[in-house]
């Protein structure tokens, strides 16, 4: 399973790092609506602000290896 994870990580870094954060963020926002039955909705932009930090620290290391 993990050459399976680490060969898609590779082939589609992207993807990856898309995926990872749409479900860690689903699984936080789903832990915090069952404590205390709210939905904050700032959490997201802190969110999409890391996607976007991850996302162009990918765009950097796949620059450097071509």
């Amino acid at each position: 399973m993990f050459k399976k994870s680490k060969v898609f990580t590779e082939k589609h870094p992207y993807a990856y790092v898309s995926l990872i954060m749409v479900i860690t963020s689903f699984i936080g926002i789903s832990i915090e609506y069952i404590v205390n039955q709210d939905f904050i909705g700032g959490a997201l932009y802190t969110a999409i602000a890391l996607t976007i930090i991850e996302l162009l620290r990918v765009k950097k290391r796949n620059k450097t290896k071509h």
